[in-house]
């Protein structure tokens, strides 16, 4: 009901999207105030007090306050009513509205529509949006969205590593390993300082049995972002191929911190240490 008497309150104004500004007066004596004050809380309370007209004579002000503020659900509601009123006058544009909505759906975790929203700015040329695009693609482990995501900024700029590195890993998510690897490779030689790269990289070298080159991509994964879990899962793949079982099983181990309970990992992890049981006990056989 709130969305709907928001609609109509905004519906009447004459330029949405713009401040309307007359001579100053006491409410923008309080607004200077609080803006001065950086009290965007204190200014998102008053936007609260004014009347439909009031607010949307200060539309801009209003949704700098609110994303300010952090309120997202908030500046969601208001930015869900301006965006279609937008377009029904000149069809899709970047507005304010529309790049605020697209930072309130990402701040509320709502991964799946934020990528669309962030994905839309960037076909409307916002030069962020794309990238956005990709960082919620990522969150939602959505591939091929990924993979859109990061074309969308190639076509533009071709040798951009990270997008080289976000579509390489799209490719490799969806098992397209062959085509991965080189721009995995390009991506790194471009900018070396991308763990998820190097990791992704360690999975296409795994799959073609080079043991030695994928540990040693997931040790370059590791020592830019410990916190890797697929460097991790990699790193003990390779670790195992290489008949390096205690290594293999630390590094599942170490994974299992990070995702407990992952049935995968817990079979690597018995796996390996089945193996390393067997190799302590012939060792002790020998002697």
């Amino acid at each position: 009901m709130k969305t709907a008497r928001l609609i109509l309150a905004l519906v009447a104004l004459p330029l949405l999207g713009q401040d309307v500004m007359g001579p100053a007066g006491p409410i923008d004596v309080k607004i200077q105030s609080f803006t001065q004050a950086k009290d965007w809380n204190g200014l998102a309370d008053l936007f609260e007090t004014l009347t439909p007209r009031e607010r949307g004579q200060r539309l801009t002000g209003w949704l700098q306050a609110l994303n300010r503020a952090q309120r997202w659900e908030r500046l969601l509601e208001l930015c869900d009513a301006i965006v279609p009123q937008e377009d029904a006058k000149q069809g899709p544009k970047l507005s304010l509205a529309r790049l605020l909505r697209a930072q309130a759906l990402s701040q509320l975790q709502r991964h799946p529509e934020a990528l669309l929203a962030h994905a839309e700015t960037g076909r409307l040329g916002w030069a962020d949006g794309f990238p956005n695009a990709c960082a919620e693609a990522r969150h939602s482990r959505d591939w091929a969205a990924l993979q859109a995501s990061a074309e969308g900024i190639l076509a533009k700029a071709p040798e951009d590593p990270k997008a080289l590195a976000w579509r390489g890993e799209a490719l490799a998510q969806q098992g397209q390993l062959t085509e991965a690897e080189p721009l995995l490779q390009k991506a790194l030689t471009l900018d070396p300082s991308q763990p998820f790269a190097w990791s992704n990289l360690a999975r296409c070298l795994n799959e073609r049995k080079a043991w030695k080159e994928a540990l040693e991509a997931c040790d370059k994964a590791l020592g830019l972002d410990p916190k890797v879990l697929e460097a991790r899962f990699n790193r003990g793949r390779a670790c195992f191929e290489l008949a390096r079982y205690q290594e293999a099983r630390d590094d599942f181990q170490a994974a299992l911190t990070l995702l407990p309970g992952d049935a995968v990992l817990l079979e690597n992890l018995k796996q390996a240490q089945r193996y390393l049981d067997t190799v302590c006990k012939s060792k002790r056989a020998k002697k």
